[in-house]
């Protein structure tokens, strides 16, 4: 396995602090972007040299990509209004890619989707999704981060940089145990809307070791970075400890009373192209993820909910 100098975008974020663990204990060079001063971690070692720069500022990436081997855009946001997040994350990803083809090593660029590109009214209830499944055709029917992903996706795509796209699932780890694919929390009980389905989880050190792997062996993709054998909802919510009641409301119910009712057209679990992407139950093809680990050892689920628990703060 050859060292490589790899740049990490988003360093300090709850993915990119394991990527820059991973990196490191595989014996890659990191130049981890950080937006601020303070976000810089105590613990990286003399191998990880932190950049802080605003990826929006032409220019400031251009030592940091002198000499890199690869790119791991994970800079994005999901806070603010539309507006924010649109240029922190597809803006900054066409100022990063700029800067890229400008760098005189161009780089490879690892891109950070997500699975939640899927057009999950091409899927049958039920179904599988895997790395050929349609993308999502009409996303100003989805959520702000689903239209997001699609666009970074796409101008990564008009830009002619070696790449591979990586698009994982509902990440999890301390701290962040809960995901939108469970249900709805509403005072003393959870509000479900199917019990039935696999949900896309990966476990954050899984994760981070797909993503440098994908540095390390620069596959084609894109790749679903999902773990192997899913758990179903009811499986999930046993292991994370979840104790409180719970009510069905079908998916199915409420996806028409959104299409009849004034608020249909709000974000969120009113706006029924959401609430079947979230809710309506299918399968997880994950032979991409095990290609790409081809024999890495992955930390099981039971393991990961137990360490991530004990984690927790």
């Amino acid at each position: 396995m050859a060292q490589q100098t790899i740049v990490v975008t988003g360093a300090a974020g709850f993915i990119g602090r394991e990527v820059v663990a991973c990196a490191r204990a595989r014996g890659h060079y990191v130049r981890a972007v950080v937006r601020r001063e303070a976000a810089i971690h105590p613990e990286w070692d003399d191998g990880v040299t932190p950049v802080v720069a605003d990826l929006m500022q032409k220019g400031a990436l251009a030592g940091a990509l002198d000499g890199a081997d690869t790119v791991i855009h994970l800079a994005a946001t999901i806070s603010g209004d539309a507006a924010q997040q649109k240029r922190d994350t597809v803006e900054a990803t066409k100022a990063l890619c700029e800067a890229m083809i400008d760098s005189p090593s161009t780089p490879r660029l690892v891109l950070i989707s997500s699975v939640s590109v899927y057009a999950h009214d091409a899927v049958a209830e039920g179904g599988k999704i895997d790395e050929a499944s349609a993308l999502e055709a009409t996303p100003e029917k989805r959520d702000v981060y689903c239209q997001n992903k699609l666009l970074q996706e796409q101008i990564a795509a008009s830009f002619n940089l070696p790449q591979t796209i990586l698009r994982p699932g509902a990440v999890y780890g301390p701290n962040a145990l809960w995901n939108a694919h469970l249900g709805a929390p509403a005072g003393p009980v959870l509000v479900q809307f199917t019990k039935a389905g696999e949900l896309p989880t990966v476990y954050v050190k899984n994760c981070a070791l797909a993503i440098v792997k994908a540095c390390e062996t620069a596959p084609d993709g894109p790749i679903n970075v999902i773990d192997p054998n899913p758990p179903a909802r009811g499986q999930y919510l046993q292991s994370i400890g979840w104790t409180k009641p719970s009510v069905v409301l079908p998916w199915r119910l409420l996806s028409f009373l959104g299409q009849l009712l004034p608020f249909s057209s709000k974000p969120g679990l009113l706006h029924p192209a959401i609430l079947q992407a979230r809710m309506m139950p299918v399968r997880y093809d994950t032979a991409g993820m095990q290609a790409l680990m081809d024999g890495e050892a992955l930390t099981g689920f039971d393991a990961a909910i137990q360490a991530s628990r004990e984690a927790e703060t």
